[in-house]
């Protein structure tokens, strides 16, 4: 049989919770910064004036809804 202590029981309860918690965490902030991506990979900078818009046609070639100017579909810059 092992000896365990009261404190040592609680000690251990204590770091398995924290364990879990810190587990949690993390999948929550992996799942949030994959969901922004997903968000962004639909945004297209226009290289005249800056302006950032949603392109949701997919096509390659995207005209500006501001300046009108023709604009490639690549990530914008990360803030």
């Amino acid at each position: 049989m092992i000896h365990v202590s009261l404190t040592n029981l609680l000690l251990l309860g204590m770091i398995v919770g924290l364990a879990l918690l810190g587990c949690f965490w993390l999948y929550a902030v992996w799942k949030e910064r994959r969901q922004e991506g997903r968000a962004r990979q639909d945004l297209v900078s226009c290289r005249i004036c800056g302006n950032i818009y949603e392109n949701l046609s997919r096509s390659p070639m995207t005209a500006c809804p501001q300046c009108g100017s023709l604009n490639e579909a690549t990530k914008p810059k990360p803030i």
